[in-house]
């Protein structure tokens, strides 16, 4: 059989191309993919809560506030939840009721929860895949080149270039935030 002969001549000449690093030009052989952590190797639970356990109210409540309303109703043990509207005054007064040491719990459930993780996952392989611009501009984060490869390009950044740029650009992000009264940086 003719096809089949072919077959095998055409897969033995690539396996043999295969380790020949020389046919592969001098730009692919320095362009290795740059390894970096992913969000959740950087923010696991023994990182973060310990800067829940020694949060200030004010810290508390911002973090608190992007979260659902309808975990603070939970909190309260609030009977039938699906009759309360998260954004009433009713559910505004549970979530005030709460405790110090109630909002820190619920931060802490969060911050161990399997969500937050695959959250995390999520987003490192979403910036990895080459949704750093547009990630970047939805949270106006500044990334370097607005996320992409070369200034003013169509080519995203990927790989470990796109996590550590976003990483570089949260820390760039959080210095340039305003300080407030108590030396405390905000995060709205």
């Amino acid at each position: 059989m003719p096809t089949n002969d072919a077959s095998v001549a055409v897969q033995n000449f690539l396996r043999s191309m295969q380790g020949n690093e020389s046919l592969r030009g001098p730009q692919a052989q320095n362009q290795e993919p740059q390894l970096f952590t992913t969000l959740t190797d950087l923010l696991p639970p023994s990182k973060t809560v310990p800067v829940i356990d020694s949060a200030d109210q004010q810290l508390v409540d911002n973090l608190l506030s992007h979260l659902p309303p309808t975990l603070m109703l939970l909190a309260q043990e609030v009977d039938d939840i699906s009759s309360v509207d998260p954004t009433s005054e009713t559910a505004q007064a549970a979530m005030e009721a709460l405790s110090l040491d109630q909002k820190k719990e619920i931060l802490r459930k969060v911050l161990r929860s399997p969500q937050f993780h695959q959250s995390l996952g999520s987003l490192t392989t979403a910036l990895r895949d080459g949704g750093l611009p547009s990630i970047g501009d939805a949270l106006k984060i500044p990334v370097r080149n607005g996320g992409y490869i070369k200034p003013g390009g169509g080519v995203p950044l990927g790989g470990g270039d796109a996590v550590e740029a976003f990483l570089d650009g949260m820390k760039t992000f959080v210095k340039a935030e305003p300080k407030s009264e108590e030396g405390k940086m905000d995060t709205d």
